[in-house]
């Protein structure tokens, strides 16, 4: 299989204001991806950058490079990051305005040449549908629709705020003709496959990490097709680049999936078949044998652990699999991190060569986490300044200004970020001619609040009375420590890393059982003989939205060895709670404690099921709303339990119970799987961290969340 592109970083020339950073790493990311585990030739791969990437140009390189040289089996690929937008005609031959992409000479039309002068969408789409026999995938990670501002939230929009509305331009040199389809008819009849971001009025975004921006859809694709198994469902593929997505902006985020062939494929075109290189976290681009250092590239490694990279992460090459050659033990230590390019240190480093695909063993965290909390950018100056005094002197959180790095949420008044956040479907109604409707920001609150970093609304955060900055700060305490507590809950989840192998389902209860949906560890499977269950014959059913099923979550260990499990439950991002083994509870009882963590164990391929009595079965409502973590770790998580047995510790129903003070118990799991680890590093005689350090290691623990 041959595999041709067209990657582009496409800046507009309009505003220096909406210039993208994030365009240069997206190309990085997808350069990385596509020669160090896909396998693709670097002289197969065109970008046009900057200056180059004028309309003529694009739609010549798609020509030269994709239609004139695809041969029959191949797989092509055009990858768009750059601003959208939306064009209309003088001559008003289109009701609707037309989606268009922002090229390096994009101008305004102008009094004496009232041209449009973007890359219409539909003209790509003409050139692409003349290859036969290939396998084509489309990926634009820019909006097709206007935004008011730069901003949304805690991310940049990759969309230009006004419609350009001019004359058709014909391009002698390409055999195109003039656009009339708006986006719903496009997309359906798409060459191939189109994988877009934007749904329901969402927007393509930008984040920032340490040290480098990106585009968020660009980064949660190439990242799972680091960590994917080859010929994986699509269902299953997309689905976990909008969890990806999901997570970075705190909204529900689905990806759109286009084309004439997107309900015939399996799966995504780069992913069929026999992958070069398994899958990892990431690759040695070069190595140092003298100084015993080396360059590793860290697309796959999951972002949130980036910030803390420094504080000593460890890799190793990836061991001995079917089909690959034998790699040395040898431990990369990372001592610099710049962007996704990381400096290591290594324990053998005379047999190892660039290329050598890598995976976390063991993933290093300060004692001390903080939430990062940016302030609204509607927020006037005394406030902010009585906003960054009152939040100083709360312990575990930090504040930022808006973009400037990743925030896990935001605090501002509720009247103006909502309405900023509402834009997007105004305009989208209005290019619909659907009725508007009462917004959000009509029945909220006019105070203070807390915003997930897309700028969506945090349920139950709103006073219901003006008050002042630093009364609504102290009020929010709690929910920001529940925030900080799933925070250092997400810290764990380690899918794709663990050795432990588990797995978390999803099904209907009985009589008529069926398995809806499932997360279960990677690595084990890849690294051992271990066999959670042949994913090729598993059936799914769906999730209906009419039926009044009823639905319970049980959690799988398929391994030999015993392992002790915590489930917990979060409901609107700030509601926790835990499940209970079934004992005869003496509140704030230290023997309890331990007993309940002695009870909390799976045996060898076993299997627990919650809930466990029909009348408190999971509704499909409530489970819009929440979010359950799966821990299973090799030792009893004995500290963990300790602080969630205090004299407030209460159940609800069906051994769940509320957790009194979400934060010191994610402190104490911390503590508990930094123990565990420990007892591993005894055994292996590897080196201890510093004090303020947590090391977890992937052997003992795994973190899985449905």
């Amino acid at each position: 299989m041959t595999i041709r592109l067209v990657l582009g970083r496409f800046p507009p020339v309009i505003d220096k204001d909406t210039v993208l950073q994030g365009a240069l790493t997206d190309i990085d990311l997808q350069r990385e991806l596509l020669v160090q585990r896909l396998g693709v030739l670097p002289g197969n791969i065109v970008t046009l950058l900057d200056a180059e990437a004028t309309v003529s140009k694009i739609l010549t390189a798609v020509q030269e490079h994709l239609v004139n040289q695809a041969q029959p089996g191949d797989t092509v690929l055009f990858h768009f990051s750059g601003l959208g937008s939306q064009a209309s005609f003088l001559d008003k031959s289109t009701v609707t305005a037309l989606p268009t992409l922002v090229a390096a000479d994009s101008r305004w039309p102008e009094d004496e040449t009232p041209v449009v002068q973007d890359l219409f969408v539909e003209n790509l789409s003409q050139l692409l549908a003349n290859l036969r026999g290939v396998k084509v995938l489309t990926v634009i990670d820019a909006s097709p629709a206007p935004f008011s501002t730069v901003q949304r939230g805690n991310f940049r929009v990759r969309s230009r705020p006004a419609v350009s509305n001019g004359a058709w331009r014909s391009l002698g040199e390409t055999p195109l003709t003039q656009p009339t389809q708006a986006w719903p008819s496009l997309t359906a009849n798409w060459p191939g496959m189109l994988l877009q971001p934007c749904l329901d009025g969402a927007l393509a975004l930008e984040g920032n990490w340490p040290g480098f921006s990106a585009g968020l859809f660009t980064y949660a694709l190439t990242q799972q097709i680091w960590m994917s198994m080859p010929a994986q469902r699509q269902q299953w593929f997309m689905h976990r680049v909008d969890r990806k997505l999901s997570a970075w902006t705190g909204g529900e985020q689905s990806s759109q999936v286009f084309g004439k062939t997107s309900t015939k494929r399996p799966g995504i075109p780069l992913l069929s078949g026999r992958l070069p290189q398994p899958a990892a976290d990431g690759v040695l681009q070069s190595v140092d044998p003298v100084n015993q250092s080396a360059i590793v590239w860290l697309g796959g490694l999951p972002s949130i652990l980036l910030p803390y990279s420094e504080l000593g992460l460890r890799l190793q090459p990836l061991p001995r699999l079917p089909g690959l050659l034998s790699v040395p033990d040898s431990i990369l230590s990372v001592k610099e991190v710049d962007g996704l390019r990381a400096k290591v240190t290594l324990t053998n480093a005379q047999a190892l060569s660039a290329g050598v695909p890598v995976i976390e063993v063991e993933r290093r965290l300060p004692k001390e986490i903080a939430l990062t909390l940016a302030l609204d950018p509607a927020l006037e100056r005394i406030e902010r300044v009585d906003a960054t005094s009152a939040l100083a002197g709360m312990s575990h959180i930090s504040t930022i200004a808006p973009g400037e790095r990743a925030a896990d949420c935001l605090f501002g008044k509720s009247r103006s970020l909502l309405q900023l956040s509402e834009l997007s479907t105004d305009l989208d109604s209005t290019t619909a001619g659907g009725a508007k409707t009462t917004s959000e920001s009509d029945v909220i609150p006019p105070g203070y609040g807390l915003f997930t970093p897309n700028a969506s609304l945090i349920a139950g955060t709103t006073a219901e009375e003006e008050e002042a900055v630093k009364t609504a700060v102290t009020r929010l305490m709690g929910t920001l420590h529940s925030l900080l507590a799933v925070k250092m809950l997400r810290l764990t989840l380690n899918p794709v890393s663990s050795r432990l192998p588990v797995r978390l389902v999803l099904e209907t209860q009985a009589p008529n059982s069926q398995l809806l949906w499932l997360e279960e560890t990677l690595r084990s499977r890849q690294l051992s003989s271990t066999d959670l269950s042949k994913s090729s014959i598993i059936t799914f059913g769906s999730l209906t939205r009419n039926r009044p099923e009823k639905y319970q979550i049980r959690l799988a260990n398929a391994g030999v060895d015993t392992v002790y499990y915590l489930l917990v439950s979060v409901i609107d991002k700030t509601r926790l709670s835990v499940y209970c083994p079934p004992l005869d509870i003496v509140e704030g009882s230290e023997q309890t404690s331990h007993a309940i963590a002695q009870e909390s164990i799976l045996p060898g391929d076993t299997s627990v099921k919650y809930p466990q009595m029909p009348d408190t079965s999971f509704s499909l409502s409530s489970l819009r709303t929440t979010e359950v973590f799966a821990i299973a770790c090799t030792a009893p998580l004995f500290k963990t339990w300790k602080t969630l047995k205090t004299t407030e510790f209460r159940y609800q129903s069906d051994r769940w119970a509320t957790v009194p003070d979400p934060l010191a118990m994610a402190q104490a799991l911390l503590q508990d799987l930094n123990q565990a680890s420990a007892q591993l590093q005894e055994n292996e005689n590897t080196d201890l961290p510093p004090e303020h350090v947590l090391a977890l290691r992937s052997a003992a623990w795994a973190t899985l969340s449905l």
